[in-house]
């Protein structure tokens, strides 16, 4: 082999390892941001799951709240009745 052929060669593995480790980094880099977004999905995952508990609570909370006041209007209405009956009695 001449000297040539040795600064050629040795002029492309150079390339070839400045190439490799180039690569190296962009898959670093790509698997780290792969990493971030699967744990975020995961928060998002965790927070929707906990949203969603709750919006089910509140809707449980407020068939709750529509249903007393169903139930004191009704007893409104009926005390209403009993004190203008006893009125009516009275006269």
């Amino acid at each position: 082999m001449t000297d040539d052929m040795v600064r050629e060669l040795t002029a492309e593995l150079d390339k070839a390892d400045a190439e490799r480790a180039r690569l190296k980094d962009e898959l670093d880099t790509t698997t780290a941001a792969y990493e971030r977004r699967t744990r975020q999905a995961a928060q998002w995952r965790d927070l929707a799951r906990g949203l969603s508990a709750d919006l089910r609570q509140a809707c449980a909370d407020r068939d709750q709240a529509i249903s007393t006041s169903q139930r004191l209007r009704v007893g409104l209405v009926a005390a209403r009745e009993r004190l203008a009956g006893r009125e009516g009695a009275g006269r």
